[in-house]
């Protein structure tokens, strides 16, 4: 069963399954969190590889702060921001705010790949920011669907 099936099929009433179903409600928000598991710990992965890349001074990492005539610092403090950002997405409650500022941190990298690169090059950095955008959209979405949830076990407790 797919997850639009799960959770956005239309039920009675012009309400989704989800809305009128608290079992199928349960699996969606499980689903759900389950995916942004999944994509919260690849893009650790990810950003901490790239954050550890700059702390060692892997030249390969630093590259593009020479071609800006940046300072060799900020290539640091951006590896400092990248691994401080990977393990915050870990956390529920700092989720957002990491990926908010990797969000930041990647629009730097884009603007130096169409700006010093060639437009391709900047693939990478294109798909990293739809995947915190995803990240932050689906913490909004699974935090709405557990409140949901909570709800209907304390109305099914009132009676």
């Amino acid at each position: 069963m797919s997850i639009n099936q799960l959770c956005l099929a239309k039920g009675n009433e012009d309400k989704t399954v989800a809305e009128t179903d608290p079992q199928k409600l349960f699996i969606c928000a499980n689903t759900l969190n389950r995916a942004a598991v999944v994509v919260t710990l690849a893009m650790s992965i990810v950003f901490l590889f790239s954050g550890i890349g700059k702390l060692l001074s892997v030249p390969f990492f630093h590259v593009p702060f020479s071609v800006m005539n940046l300072p060799t610092g900020f290539g640091y403090f951006i590896g400092v921001i990248e691994v401080l950002g990977a393990i915050g997405i870990g956390w529920r409650e700092y989720r957002v705010l990491s990926a908010t500022v990797l969000l930041s941190v990647m629009m730097g990298a884009i603007y130096y790949h169409f700006n010093y690169e060639t437009t391709l090059s900047a693939l990478p950095a294109l798909s990293l920011s739809a995947l915190l955008f995803l990240i932050i959209k689906l913490d909004e979405t699974v935090d709405r669907l557990v409140r949901f949830q909570r709800q209907l076990v304390d109305m099914k407790a009132a009676f």
